[in-house]
């Protein structure tokens, strides 16, 4: 990603978060993460309230998935996050309805391999392929 300043041609890598209530799943998908290229693994989570408090929240990206039984709504989480001005990708989001406002805020995606794909370097290295719709 190209550093944010005007005439700058230094990258640095896509900070990311990484937001799962399920701790094996969590830990699963940091490995993931920490092994891509130009991608900085900032945050694992497992609940807003660490998400929120950690010290390098926000990131550029917060990866989200919602689980059955979480007390959190996903609007509420995404909301939170882009306020905090960082993109939010949701993985499966087969449980809570969306409202409208919510769904121009994230980027959907059917898997967790998908959210990668977004940030691999096969990709344009830019949060502009994570823009809401």
């Amino acid at each position: 990603m190209s550093d944010p300043r005007p005439g700058s041609t230094t990258t640095r890598p896509l900070t990311v978060g990484v937001f799962d209530a399920d701790a094996a799943v969590l830990q699963n998908k940091a490995a993931q993460l920490r092994a891509l290229p130009d991608v900085d693994l900032r945050i694992t989570a497992g609940s807003l309230g660490q998400l929120l408090t950690d010290p390098s929240f926000p990131t550029d990206v917060v990866i989200v998935q919602q689980r059955p039984g979480e007390r959190v709504s996903i609007n509420y989480k995404i909301r939170v996050c882009r306020l905090a001005d960082a993109r939010v990708i949701v993985v499966e989001n087969d449980g809570d309805e969306l409202a409208t406002d919510v769904g121009l805020l994230m980027t959907p995606v059917g898997s967790f391999d998908d959210a990668i794909a977004l940030l691999g370097p096969d990709t344009p290295n830019t949060t502009d392929t994570l823009e809401p719709r």
